[in-house]
């Protein structure tokens, strides 16, 4: 090894011998100054019941170390978590269920090898029963995702009041916004360096020369026309005091150029670039690529040099409410127009061309934070609650930075509630990424952390109970902005609830809320849904049989009947559209007639179905089912002209032959009366013998009468020819037949029909064995 290379590899040891002694100075300091805060600090003990044996097991104590950076208001919580995993000390301090009158409950065929515990993998009748006995279910959901410190420390600094205090991971409370941002700070080193896609951005376009006249104004849009071919654009002219004018738009970065196979998509990007001798501030320009191509077409469409052309972007936005905010702002000093012409001068046309940019925007937003909600009802003991949540959130996100606060503010409308906010990567990098698996097992988690506090909270699923699915945040935020325009925002707020464009979605938030908020009962919609019912009304009904007296049990039992009942019609409704799509296709089609047959019959069922249902259910079963019935309903209209298009296909053969026996006769009936003509003309009227007269004139009422003859066949096969086109499958009159030619086509098409006729005969033979 070379003397240089010798020497480089000695500097970087003992740089890194420097680094890892710098690194144990800084522990040692850490750990210090830990020791110093818990001689001068009293421990904070969260909850009202002591630590046992178990919950100790279990704890943190020996894995947790000092923060790295303790605040005057930051209060370390020693031997208060817990992270366990399932195990059998756990199963031994989860509550049994027992039967009514403290009688234990009948042997059942899915507890025969279960312990009777409510924990996870618990039997469906062992949470039915649970239920019965007034446990409530567990509610464990996802409010949003988060990018960007910023957004983390707003979330969390909204959870902090003054009773509801955030705890961390490390068993740290933040208290004051000081505190929480510096805890946010530290989580943002591991968030996701990508950036969220730029969408959206204000530019100021100019082509130099051109002045305040119309020609010009015209050549202007063209150029703007041109530059952002392919994206969506709203822009205004401005005139300057100098004469020259200029164009102020919005764009949106995404675009697509060409159309079919030859589609391109581009997306525009606006970057930095340090300007004064020592980079005294920073100006925004378009990257190099897209301001080439942009240019390049302008000239391309207008021959102005790209010299002329001056494109200045503003900051960048994310999302459909950046567009909002730029389209409003570009309106402020004049209207604007959109780049199909729509006149953008008031709160509703921006929200409604915003509304048409949604798709076309691509948008792309990292998620670094999650912010989740742990709810039960109001009432409950909140320390043992907020107990609960902590041993949740430190064994299901034991890997993440987390930091979660409990809110009681909600009580008076009937629940506490837990905001849990976590770090979406974890200490290797690996995403959170939930799904309907995951939120199941989070509520078995949860409920078993309860009910070791002596909660009576289960897990368990809103289809088990028949229970109709809840609202989301966005329904909630649709219906506060209509209702109660926020501070700063009014003008903006009053208008997007006057929007007659918004009224359906602001209704359906509404409706949303209110379904959640009565909770009719739930209708499945799938064979899989319908199974989960099938399961749940056999359980409910032999716990129902099991303890009589039971009211709860009673009345689940007749709930997830009713939802069963629904969900059976309702699946067979769409099995039945699923089976008439593949109808033309299949070996052996269904016929209209027996379509109509079975409409009729399921039109019949769910009559009958919903006039059992309860009536705040009734009329959302009507809703629904009358959705695929009307679809049946249209498609066997289908397919009837689709039966009378094949009908006709296969008497085509009838048809043709009656055209060309029209043609036929029609060419003997010219024949004929060519005849007629030559006859009379041979008629010598000036005979001199009275006999030869006689016999001259004797020929012509034969030709008459053929030439007659010959109109009439011509008549008769015109219209078998009209009545076979109009409606091949309607035999033709016997007193069309007036000659062979058209006995044999009305012969033809008996013949015709009768195989049709058996061949119908043989599928529904066949269909009527199948169902036997």
């Amino acid at each position: 090894m070379s003397e240089a290379g010798g020497n480089l590899r000695a500097s970087l040891v003992a740089e890194m011998n420097r680094l890892a002694l710098a690194a144990d100075a800084a522990r040692r300091s850490r750990a210090a100054r830990e020791r110093r805060g818990l001689e001068e600090l009293p421990v904070k003990v969260v909850g009202s019941r002591p630590a046992c044996a178990s919950s100790l097991e279990h704890s943190r104590v020996s894995a947790v170390e000092p923060a790295p950076r303790p605040l005057a208001s930051d209060r370390v919580l020693r031997g208060l978590t817990i992270t366990g995993r399932e195990d059998e000390e756990k199963r031994r301090r989860l509550p049994e269920v027992s039967a009514k009158d403290g009688k234990p409950p009948r042997p059942n065929a899915d507890v025969a090898s279960s312990p009777a515990v409510i924990g996870r993998g618990a039997p469906l009748m062992s949470r039915a029963r649970a239920l019965a006995q007034g446990y409530q279910p567990a509610v464990v959901k996802v409010v949003s995702y988060a990018h960007g410190a910023a957004r983390a420390s707003a979330t969390a600094n909204y959870v902090d009041r003054e009773d509801a205090i955030l705890e961390t991971q490390d068993g740290v409370e933040l208290k004051g916004r000081a505190a929480i941002n510096a805890e946010i700070a530290e989580w943002a080193k591991d968030f996701e360096p990508r950036k969220e896609s730029q969408d959206v951005a204000s530019v100021r376009f100019q082509v130099m020369g051109l002045k305040d006249t119309p020609l010009d104004r015209q050549t202007l849009e063209k150029a703007l026309a041109a530059a952002f071919a392919g994206h969506r654009y709203a822009y205004r002219i401005d005139a300057l005091n100098d004469g020259a004018i200029e164009a102020r738009a919005v764009v949106a970065f995404a675009g697509t150029l060409g159309e079919s196979e030859a589609v391109t998509r581009e997306r525009f990007y606006v970057t930095e670039r340090r300007v004064g001798a020592a980079d005294e501030f920073a100006e925004r320009i378009f990257a190099p690529k897209s301001e080439a191509r942009m240019k390049a077409r302008v000239g391309e469409a207008t021959g102005i040099g790209q010299h002329r052309i001056v494109l200045e972007p503003g900051a960048p936005g994310n999302g459909p409410t950046s567009v909002v905010d730029r389209l409003t702002r570009l309106q402020e000093h004049g209207a604007a127009a959109s780049d199909s012409g729509a006149l953008l001068d008031n709160p509703s046309a921006i929200q409604a061309e915003s509304r048409a940019w949604r798709r076309d925007l691509r948008s792309f937003k990292p998620r670094d934070t999650m912010h989740l909600i742990v709810s039960a009802k109001a009432g409950i003991d909140v320390d043992a609650f907020r107990t609960a949540v902590r041993g949740f959130v430190h064994e299901q996100f034991a890997a993440h930075k987390f930091m979660f606060g409990v809110h009681t503010d909600k009580a008076d409308a009937g629940h506490v509630h837990a905001h849990v906010i976590v770090a979406v990567r974890d200490a290797e990098g690996v995403k959170i990424h939930p799904g309907p698996q995951d939120f199941r097992h989070w509520r078995e988690t949860f409920a078993e952390h309860a009910q070791m506090q002596g909660l009576k909270i289960i897990a368990t699923s809103a289809a088990e109970r028949a229970s109709s699915q809840s609202y989301g945040p966005k329904d909630k935020a649709i219906v506060d902005a209509a209702d109660h325009p926020r501070p700063g925002r009014e003008a903006r707020d009053r208008a997007y609830a006057s929007d007659p464009a918004n009224e359906t979605l602001i209704d359906n938030a509404r409706r949303r809320i209110e379904i959640a908020r009565t909770n009719p009962i739930r209708m499945p919609a799938s064979e899989r849904q319908l199974a989960v019912a099938n399961d749940s009304a056999s359980t409910w009904r032999q716990l129902a049989q099991e303890e009589p007296q039971d009211v709860v049990a009673s009345a689940l039992a007749q709930r997830v009947q009713f939802s069963r009942a629904a969900g059976q019609a309702i699946v067979t409704l769409v099995n039945q559209a699923l089976i008439t799509q593949t109808t033309r296709s299949s070996a052996m089609p269904i016929t209209a007639a027996q379509m109509q047959s079975d409409l009729k019959l399921l039109n019949e069922a769910v009559n009958k179905v919903g006039a059992a249902l309860p009536t705040d259910t009734r009329s959302a079963f009507f809703e629904r089912t009358g959705r695929y019935l009307e679809k049946l309903a249209a498609r066997v209209d289908m397919q009837r002209e689709f039966e009378g298009k094949s009908t006709q296909a296969a008497l085509a053969p009838v048809a043709e032959q009656a055209a060309r026996i029209a043609r036929v006769e029609q060419r003997e009936a010219i024949g004929a009366e060519a005849v007629e003509r030559r006859t009379e003309a041979t008629v010598n009227p000036t005979a001199a013998g009275t006999r030869d007269i006689d016999a001259s004139r004797a020929v012509v009422p034969e030709a008459e009468k053929t030439a007659a003859d010959e109109k009439a066949r011509v008549h008769a096969a015109l219209e078998a020819q009209r009545a076979l086109v109009a409606n091949a499958t309607i035999p033709l009159v016997p007193t069309l037949s007036v000659d062979q030619r058209l006995e044999a086509l009305r012969r033809h098409q008996a013949k015709t029909l009768d195989k049709m006729a058996a061949e119908r005969e043989t599928r529904r033979e066949a269909e009527i064995e199948i169902e036997q």
